[in-house]
């Protein structure tokens, strides 16, 4: 998951990279090497800290990895979330839901126990 805001690319020399894929250009973090003793040489060990803004190519937007290997940058304020995928919004109402209907099933089977007992008794 990428943030809605946009950070300025580091610029850590040699540990910063770009990969393009498929028309998009990711940001890459080399936190260390491996020594490959059979090949001799070192293959760096990545990971993406974020997608290069396609309008300004010194921004990016960063993804968790970012504030992990970054945590001394300052991030804009919080955004408002109300503008999240209407899946995950979704999936909120689905579960209140599911829980709302436990709810009421549990009061209902404890109400059906209960006459049973009276009856029985």
């Amino acid at each position: 998951m990428y943030f809605d805001f946009h950070v300025k690319i580091p610029e850590n020399t040699g540990r910063i990279s770009l990969n393009k894929r498929k028309g998009t250009t990711y940001v890459e973090y080399t936190y260390g090497r491996k020594y490959i003793p059979e090949k001799r040489y070192n293959v760096p060990q990545r990971t993406t800290i974020g997608k290069m803004d396609p309008d300004d190519p010194s921004q990016m937007f960063p993804n968790p990895n970012f504030i992990k290997y970054f945590p001394e940058v300052e991030l804009p304020e919080e955004k408002d979330r109300s503008n999240r995928s209407s899946c995950l919004r979704i999936a909120m109402c689905k579960t209140a839901e599911y829980s709302r209907d436990d709810s009421e099933l549990r009061h209902i089977t404890t109400l059906r126990e209960e006459r049973q007992n009276a009856g029985t008794h």
